[in-house]
């Protein structure tokens, strides 16, 4: 059975498009780009990245260093958890300053070079595929090779369409929407139909999946990938990792309505006697507040927080004193003194509150 798969341009779809990348220094992924790459994997998308790359041609970067962004961009990816199964690109341009590289070539978006030479290589359907990128040329490479499309249109960074440009099926503004657009129509498109046309034998089928799906996942995904050397183009085919099938959640039986009575008329008493207690332990938390509030408002707890806040006033002058040059020693003795004897009243009239 042939594979579906996202087709994905890189500069300003993926990454950020700073001119002509020239080093891997420059790859920086855009936000929210891993994350909508691993999403369309974990609903059976494959991920090919096709781009023009006449940097190339025009002798901005090197095939090798080339292969270097590339090489950085997937590490980039893997990162966060997300996985491509190549990257095609196309170094040519008719107007190159590299004579090698100096031609026209169908591998150049808007020709759909690329994503034919994608699906033979690796098994794809491309009227079950989309072409998701930033530039008219993108949806018309998808357009002529059958797939559906998704212009990513920035409003930042607009797109500006000329008379002869297709128009997209579907725009979005970053890749995270486009990557919803498509799951949206994978859930109304194609599993209602898929499911009104299964056969017996396909159901059976399902049903034995459904109860090893790790298995048939690992059987998908077993196949090599070929990485045949192309004159044209050069890619970077990596086979695609076997992601964990998620286990279906078993329903909760409800349980017959005489055992649901049954075991509601159980816990009654247990919730009577539980709000019982609790109401006992509030009237004592209570009470035992009201007497510990009246004994801290007597006469002779005022009186002795009173002293004590005056000894550690006097204390304070005292130290002032000391640190002033125009005090006496004496001053200074007295201020302390007077601190001794407050703090002995307010020893005193704790004394007398406890016994009393």
């Amino acid at each position: 059975m042939k594979h579906k798969a996202v087709f994905l341009d890189r500069d300003d779809t993926l990454i950020e498009d700073p001119g002509y990348i020239n080093h891997p220094s420059q790859v920086h992924l855009l936000p929210g780009a891993a994350a909508s790459l691993a999403q369309l994997r974990r609903i059976g998308y494959r991920l090919v990245v096709v781009s023009n790359q006449s940097g190339v041609a025009r002798g901005i970067v090197s095939e090798e260093g080339l292969a270097q962004i590339h090489h950085t961009l997937e590490k980039l990816l893997a990162d966060e958890g997300a996985y491509l199964d190549a990257i095609y690109y196309c170094p040519f341009h008719p107007e190159g300053s590299i004579p090698k590289y100096r031609m026209e070539s169908d591998l150049r978006k808007p020709a759909p070079g690329m994503l034919l030479k994608a699906a033979k290589e690796l098994d794809i359907d491309l009227s079950q595929s989309w072409m998701v990128g930033d530039s008219y040329r993108d949806v018309e490479a998808g357009k002529r090779a059958g797939c559906k499309t998704i212009l990513i249109n920035n409003p930042v960074k607009p797109v500006v369409k000329n008379p002869a440009d297709p128009e997209p099926d579907r725009q979005a503004v970053n890749i995270r929407e486009a990557v919803n657009i498509i799951r949206m129509f994978d859930q109304h498109h194609d599993s209602k139909p898929a499911a009104e046309h299964l056969s017996v034998q396909d159901i059976s089928e399902v049903q034995v999946n459904m109860q090893n799906p790790k298995d048939t996942i690992a059987a998908q995904t077993s196949r090599p990938l070929v990485n045949p050397v192309q004159t044209q183009s050069v890619q970077t085919v990596r086979p695609a990792r076997e992601i964990p099938a998620a286990e279906e959640p078993t329903p909760l039986k409800q349980p017959p309505a005489s055992e649901r009575k049954t075991k509601t008329q159980a816990d009654t008493p247990l919730t009577k006697d539980t709000e019982n207690l609790l109401n006992e332990v509030l009237i004592h938390l209570k009470a035992a507040y009201k007497l510990g509030r009246d004994d801290d408002f007597s006469i002779w707890m005022i009186l002795a927080g009173a002293c004590q806040i005056v000894a550690v006033g006097c204390l304070v002058v005292s130290f002032w004193f000391f640190l002033d040059s125009t005090r006496s020693a004496e001053h200074i003795l007295i201020m302390i003194g007077f601190a001794a004897v407050l703090q002995l009243m307010t020893l005193t009239f704790f004394m007398i509150r406890n016994r009393n």
